[in-house]
């Protein structure tokens, strides 16, 4: 095997490194102002920049309207978005469609997603479903040629904005029985409200709410009872990316910290001569190394057997190591960092946000251990891929 490739499993390639610098660069230029959600219009400007990069294509072949990029490409771009513009997203529903998708479903939606002129959105979130897609209750009958969709939705990224939403709906009994539907953002019955979230308040988070809401059946995506499955195909690359930019959110962190520390003086030395600041910082530097390997290791491979396992426990230690992050800095850093508007504040609710987003930690450490004790281990990390996510 080449050396570069072997390289490449440990850290990003040039081009990775590139495609993750241009993020950067447009997330710093893009930064928001704290406490107020973009516009659509500041959002279109930056998908429009975006979208020279491939990001809102995400992983789609070139034959689909992508750049061919790699998971670990992509997932650089996602990376080099935080902290600034975390859970950015406008991404997922183009998957969904390359995936399940019609032919003329993607030459009417697929354009506009991709030029970064609509905004997409998935609702599946309910009050009492999460992670466990069996408690769905939205419901979706079908009438003649429609569907008519009954039920609310929460915690929909950019659901104030959107104009195209995946709809996750039961449409019959047992587990099996849930369908994705293509809701258009002016859909008549379909109601929106604003959330106040505690953190990564750049973004519109909104409940949606469907009263007899009618749906074209040709807006179906995919087959009747097929909507779990594709839910969880998903989980992979989702809380792998969630995973990567919680851990910027921590590195954040501790690089304000080690800033501080470096000019702050105690007694006669330097914080950061202090033995037990450096304990501190080099144990979560070091699980920021190891968690940001995890992640890399289930882009290299998002169909493996235990890419759901791997990605579950990627997501669960990246939520709380930015939670950890963020404290130790709040303790490096004392009274300084009790300001209101100290950077520190918005890094620290945001990362409340992302321990919750794609599953709590508590449930991504229940999937990833329930999927790797499903059966003895055949020393290679295999784990039992039927075993569902609760």
């Amino acid at each position: 095997m080449p050396a570069n490739d072997v390289a490449a499993r440990f850290d990003l390639s040039a081009g990775e490194r590139a495609l993750l610098e241009q993020a950067e660069t447009i997330a710093a230029a893009h930064a928001p102002v704290d406490g107020e959600s973009m516009s659509l219009a500041a959002l279109r400007g930056i998908f429009r920049e975006l979208e020279l990069t491939g990001y809102l294509a995400s992983v789609l072949p070139p034959e689909a309207g992508g750049k061919g990029l790699s998971p670990l490409a992509f997932a650089a771009l996602v990376e080099g978005l935080a902290p600034d513009l975390t859970l950015l997203g406008n991404h997922s529903v183009q998957r969904y469609l390359h995936s399940f998708g019609s032919a003329a479903q993607c030459r009417r939606f697929m354009p506009g997603l991709l030029s970064g002129e609509d905004i997409g959105a998935i609702a599946i979130t309910e009050a009492q479903a999460g992670s466990d897609l069996a408690r769905i209750e939205t419901m979706a009958r079908r009438v003649g040629d429609r569907y008519v969709l009954n039920g609310r939705k929460t915690w929909v990224t950019h659901g104030m904005v959107a104009s195209t939403f995946i709809v996750l709906a039961r449409t019959g009994d047992g587990v099996d029985r849930f369908t994705r539907f293509i809701v258009p953002g002016d859909s008549a019955g379909l109601q929106r409200s604003k959330q106040k979230p505690v953190g990564l308040t750049h973004l519109s988070f909104a409940n949606l709410e469907f009263n007899d809401c009618e749906v074209e059946a040709g807006l179906r995506l995919g087959a009747e009872g097929e909507g779990v499955k594709g839910a969880k195909q998903a989980f992979p690359i989702a809380r792998m990316l969630a995973a990567l930019q919680a851990l910027r959110i921590g590195r954040s962190a501790l690089a304000l910290a080690s800033d501080f520390a470096r000019t702050r003086v105690v007694g006669s030395q330097s914080l950061a001569d202090s033995s037990m600041v450096q304990h501190g910082y080099s144990g979560l530097w070091a699980r920021c190394e190891a968690t940001r390997l995890l992640c890399f290791k289930v882009a290299a491979n998002l169909a493996a057997p235990d890419a759901t396992a791997m990605a579950s426990a990627a997501k669960a230690a990246a939520g709380e190591l930015a939670l950890d992050a963020c404290r130790w800095a709040s303790d490096c850093l004392g009274s300084a960092g009790l300001d209101a508007d100290h950077r520190l504040l918005r890094l620290h609710n945001d990362a409340r946000m992302m321990s919750v987003v794609d599953g709590t930690s508590v449930l991504n450490h229940l999937v990833a251990a329930r999927r790797s004790i499903a059966r003895p281990s055949s020393g290679q990390g295999s784990v039992d891929a039927g075993m569902q996510p609760q």
